[in-house]
């Protein structure tokens, strides 16, 4: 009895899991009729044995014992195989999509040569640049006038404060911002408990809202109504004790507690811009739209000419004096109040102070904003992805600790860029990525307060660990990226007029 339920249980889960719809196993439902068929035809002939013979009751029972341990045995085994065979097909499908998504550079495409290199840089990259710092200038005026208008949208509605900004790159401006009294803000790091890939891969941190409130003392002069009253046990010189206490549900903080939300910032820094727009947009002949929904400050300045200017224009809070928190895309709901800090500051010095014992008119300018110059292209093609100007820094910097400094000479150019993109595609691959201040005690060279130097170190790519779909994005960008690097180097410096508007636009 109990092998006869072991089986049924076996055809069971065959047929559960390899349903007759399934396209590829109809051959074994063929087989299965074949073989009911034959079965029926014994069937009959043994009737008409037993019928002729008649033979006993214990010989019939003896004899169905039989023909079911046949049948079942028959059901058992084909289960088993049309079990296995939607296991294995599943297996193969799974290694098909890793291998598919897998980066793996084409070993025919390579750089061009070091004359070309130079030249392309010479000719595209710094004329490039040259034109985004003639732009600066344009958006630094735009941005003190817009941020000037936004200051009086918040004086009127009372919820935060704009202060200064700062260009920290040609389109790049950051915006700090605070709250008005009595409120004020203090800066946590931390890790989260909920699992999320913005945590693996950044400092994080929370933005505490605190409030000042009286210590009551009993006294009616206290109230909150009692600007009209005389006091004659409190003198007016005698101040009110204060104490600060956390501000939950405050102003833009997450609901029930006292930590700024990231996507409440966001709609509020969002409705400010346009708000102040509309004060000022009788000055200017063109249009100011919002590029991303989800990213605070995202904005293009489109001209009547066609053509538009990309800018961002981010709310951060002061960390300290060099460092902010900021907003960054790819995280999720969970972490809403869980802000990225930036330490790009940090880093810049970090690259300065190991450029200092390389050799004059060094390769690493040159290789490094060549990849920028690339993937900024890339994204104007294919649009923007997970991976950014940070990680072909860092990958830089690791480099500049790995390589001989005999190796940076100008004429070098061609192989360390190779080995910059080789190094970026190794990251991808293992899916791992080091900050390379993170964690490490030397970086108290570039000023790197220790409590972060002292953290955990964090992997840039964590977020390719957790998102397949961020990760297949990345790496068909860099691939792509790195394909039409040599075609649109050759094509430039070999017709440079007419690829001119192109290294331009982008």
């Amino acid at each position: 009895m109990q092998d006869t339920l072991v089986r049924v249980f076996v055809v069971a889960a065959g047929l559960l899991l390899c349903p007759r719809d399934n396209p590829g196993v109809e051959e074994w439902d063929d087989a299965v009729d074949e073989d009911l068929q034959k079965h029926e035809q014994m069937l009959l002939e043994g009737e008409e044995k037993l019928m002729e013979n008649e033979t006993s009751e214990k010989g019939i029972a003896k004899w169905e014992r039989d023909y079911l341990w046949y049948i079942w045995n028959t059901f058992s085994i084909i289960s088993i195989m049309r079990f296995f065979r939607k296991f294995l097909k599943r297996n193969f499908k799974t290694d098909l999509e890793e291998t598919r998504i897998s980066p793996r550079r084409s070993p025919e495409v390579s750089l061009p040569d070091v004359e070309t290199l130079q030249s392309f840089y010479a000719q595209c990259v710094q004329a490039s640049a040259e034109k985004m710092l003639r732009e600066k200038g344009f958006l630094e005026g735009f941005a003190n006038d817009l941020l000037e208008a936004m200051r009086t949208v918040c004086e009127n509605n009372g919820s935060m404060l704009i202060e200064d900004f700062q260009m920290v790159k040609e389109r790049d401006i950051i915006v700090h911002f605070a709250p008005c009294k009595p409120y004020s803000v203090r800066c946590l790091l931390g890790n989260n408990p909920v699992s999320d890939p913005l945590l693996y891969m950044q400092v994080c941190g929370q933005i505490k809202l605190l409030k000042e409130e009286k210590v009551p003392n009993g006294c009616p002069c206290q109230s909150a109504d009692a600007d009209d009253m005389v006091c004659l046990v409190h003198s007016e010189s005698d101040k009110a004790k204060t104490k600060v206490a956390d501000a939950f549900n405050g102003p833009l903080c997450s609901k029930n507690t006292p930590f700024l939300s990231k996507s409440k910032i966001t709609r509020w820094f969002q409705n400010t811009v346009k708000q102040a727009w509309a004060q000022i947009s009788h000055k200017y002949e063109f249009e100011l739209s919002i590029r991303y929904v989800e990213t605070p400050g995202a904005l293009v300045v489109r001209f009547k000419s066609g053509k538009k200017i990309n800018f961002s224009l981010k709310p951060v809070v002061k960390f300290n004096t060099e460092a902010h928190f900021c907003i960054t895309p790819w995280s999720s709901r969970d972490v809403d109040t869980f802000w990225v800090l930036s330490l790009s500051v940090y880093e810049d010095r970090l690259l300065e102070h190991l450029s200092k014992r390389l050799p004059v008119n060094s390769c690493r300018d040159q290789i490094l904003e060549i990849a920028f110059f690339l993937h900024r292209r890339q994204e104007a093609l294919t649009g923007k992805t997970a991976l950014k100007d940070i990680h072909f820094k860092m990958a830089l910097m690791h480099l500049l600790l790995a390589k001989k400094t005999s190796q940076w000479q100008p004429n070098f150019a061609t192989c360390r860029l190779q080995d910059l993109l080789s190094f970026v595609e190794e990251s991808l691959k293992r899916k791992h990525l080091t900050h390379i201040l993170v964690g490490n005690p030397l970086a108290e060279v570039t000023g790197l307060p220790k409590e972060i130097c002292r953290a955990k170190p964090v992997n840039l790519f964590h977020l390719f660990v957790e998102d397949d779909c961020a990760y297949k994005n990345a790496v068909m960008h860099f691939q792509e990226m790195f394909q039409n690097a040599h075609m649109l180097i050759h094509e430039y410096v070999v017709q440079p007029r007419a690829v001119l508007n192109i290294c331009y636009a982008s």
